[in-house]
């Protein structure tokens, strides 16, 4: 294993910023207004450390190309299914990258050997092209398809998968949508071992400011962090 890990394995990694969005106001304009990218960081740990050994990466939610451009970086293979034309067209003009306009419910997934993903929250952002799990009107039905989708790769992965999931949970109109549960909850169904749960915190590049006056008036913490659950398959 390189001893000059590009990011330190804690459980607790401390995202820094990767540059305004143009037009974006840190202090006065919600987080929410934007797509959010994955981050650098978590991408450089997924892969320098969790997913060394793989070779063959597979990702149902491909989005804006972040986790296949370090793929490539770390000269993995990268499978990267979306349903957003809007988000594929985004992937190539940024990164230089060829994501499949597929559909992880429904189309053919091969097998692989490395999974990284970051699902998307069902109603917090919608989608100008899409027909995918955005579109879906119940948050039952949205879990429903979401399981479909992590139990078809799970089945299509060879033993001993690592599976990289960013995801965390979010409050819309005063509802708790628990999604870091939820895909503990399918993991453990389909039979897979946890290896480790980092907190990702954006503690530091939240926008904190305008979220608390909500907070401070509906009695709740402002959420500024994330999960990355890792899992293998047995």
């Amino acid at each position: 294993m390189d001893d000059h890990l590009p990011i330190i394995p804690v459980s607790v990694i401390d995202l820094t910023a990767q540059g305004k969005r143009k037009n974006e106001d840190h202090d006065n304009v919600s987080s929410r207004a934007n797509y959010s990218g994955f981050p650098n960081d978590i991408a450089e740990l997924c892969y320098s450390f969790y997913l060394r050994d793989s070779t063959c990466i597979f990702d149902p939610f491909a989005g804006w190309g972040e986790r296949h451009h370090f793929a490539n970086k770390y000269g993995k293979v990268y499978l990267g299914f979306d349903t957003s034309q809007e988000a594929i067209e985004k992937a190539k003009e940024t990164y230089g990258v060829d994501n499949l306009l597929c559909d992880s419910r429904t189309s053919f997934i091969p097998s692989f050997d490395g999974f990284i993903t970051c699902p998307p929250y069902w109603n917090l952002e919608k989608y100008q092209s899409s027909e995918g799990l955005d579109k879906i009107k119940t948050w039952d039905d949205f879990l429903k398809d979401y399981r479909e989708i992590i139990s078809r790769a799970y089945n299509a992965a060879s033993t001993g998968t690592s599976f990289c999931i960013q995801v965390g949970d979010w409050r819309n109109k005063g509802k708790y949508y628990d999604l870091t549960y939820e895909t503990n909850r399918i993991f453990k169904e389909l039979g897979a071992e946890t290896i480790d749960n980092v907190v990702v915190s954006r503690k530091q590049v939240s926008k904190i400011k305008i979220m608390l006056p909500q907070a401070k008036r509906l009695g709740y913490s402002v959420r500024v962090h994330e999960n990355l659950l890792v899992f293998r398959k047995c």
